[in-house]
């Protein structure tokens, strides 16, 4: 009997648990960390202070907007989303100590939401192939990210290489001969710079594609303007950061130098028009998202939850984008068929074709391609406003 008052007693202070919001165990015994009978946990990582602040508080925005409206509507299967997200100040050691600090202390269920390629990939070791927490990024990624396949890395961002091969495609379709490619110096930058020249052989094998390296936080762009202006170029593409990019295309503008600058989706923003001013008519671009001033019931949603949730915020692309990403999150929860464990979710998201959600591209995933999104959208900034420029384009097909 008294076995049998021990058993009992053990089994109400589980189910009791269970109720208070601890961790579910499935019925195979798994422990399903980060979720419970009425939530999910995640986290994220972003950079709200430091150099491109400006861009990780607009995707933090974003983001939580979605999960906001969720919640308010039920959560997702019942479950109420938590998202915690850690400044990661664009430093990859402080990325790293953000993942550990959301997976041993927090115990997310996944990471869902990111800034930054460098430091991403600075968690891999940890993140992925020690803690194996599924991780589906914001902002940020490469080429080998995603070849070969990583188990638990799922992106619906369109890599910066295929972004600088549009680029220079669209350079060389519109006519440019002698292209200069500004860039700064980190590894991954010269990475992205170097695949323009073969965007621009899709078009012109004649044409000459030139890089200059510039350190990056660089603020006086003056000697690099009046360097190019000596290069007397026909078009000019830029990866650089939206603040770089801003003082870069002042520079030319001083020296009456009056081309068309090229830049990669990161730029994308309010804030480039607000502080670019003149200087950055007709910059040509390619975004992940359609507008976020587009008239379609998708877009109408996420204004009205931006309003509702962020009301000091306005529409942007770079909100809009992490939006998307969290709906693709929220459609593999919802797809999960029985019990929701890191690995059911991964099977989810692997499953996944064609999810169109009216903000990115359609959604495909399978067993052997993680990246999620293979189009682009390019716009350009006309009259001080950003307009798509045809429709959605894929850098590897004839457009």
């Amino acid at each position: 009997m008294k076995r049998l008052a021990l058993g009992l007693i053990i089994i109400t202070s589980l189910l009791a648990a269970c109720s208070n919001g601890t961790d579910v165990t499935t019925s195979q015994g798994e422990k399903a960390t980060g979720v419970t009978d009425t939530s999910i946990k995640i986290g994220a990582w972003l950079p709200l202070t430091g150099g491109v602040a400006a861009h990780g508080i607009l995707q933090q925005t974003g983001m939580n907007a979605y999960f906001e409206m969720i919640n308010d509507n039920g959560g997702v299967n019942g479950k109420k989303i938590e998202w915690i997200v850690e400044d990661n100040a664009f430093d990859p050691q402080k990325t790293v100590a953000a993942a550990r600090k959301l997976v041993e202390r927090d115990k997310v269920f996944a990471v869902v939401g990111s800034n930054g390629t460098a430091q991403s990939a600075a968690t891999f070791p940890y993140l992925l192939d020690q803690a194996k927490v599924p991780f589906l990024p914001g902002q940020g990624g490469a080429n080998d990210w995603w070849n070969p396949v990583k188990p638990n890395l799922f992106g619906v961002q369109v890599v910066y290489e295929n972004q600088a091969q549009a680029l220079g495609h669209w350079a060389a379709k519109e006519g440019a001969k002698n292209i200069v490619v500004v860039h700064s110096d980190p590894a991954a930058f010269i990475n992205v710079a170097k695949a323009v020249e073969p965007g621009v052989n899709t078009i012109s094998k004649e044409a000459s594609v030139n890089l200059l390296p510039v350190k990056f936080g660089t603020s006086d762009y003056a000697p690099i303007g009046l360097e190019i202006a000596n290069k007397k170029p026909d078009a000019v593409v830029a990866i650089l950061a939206v603040e770089e990019l801003i003082a870069f295309s002042k520079a030319l503008n001083r020296q009456n130098l009056d081309v068309p600058i090229y830049t990669y989706a990161p730029n994308v923003s309010n804030d480039t028009l607000e502080l670019g001013g003149k200087a950055i008519e007709g910059l040509r671009a390619m975004s992940y998202t359609v507008p976020p001033t587009i008239d379609t019931p998708e877009v109408e949603e996420y204004r009205e939850a931006l309003k509702k949730y962020e009301p000091s915020a306005h529409p942007d692309f770079q909100s809009l984008y992490m939006w998307g990403v969290a709906k693709v999150f929220v459609e593999a929860i919802n797809q999960v068929d029985g019990p929701l464990t890191r690995e059911s979710f991964v099977q989810s998201l692997k499953s996944m074709e064609n999810f169109e959600n009216g903000i990115i591209p359609p959604v495909t995933f399978s067993e052997g391609d993680h990246m999620g999104v293979k189009e682009l959208q390019p716009v350009m900034v006309e009259n001080g406003e950003w307009n798509t420029v045809g429709d959605f384009i894929d850098p590897d097909k004839e457009w």
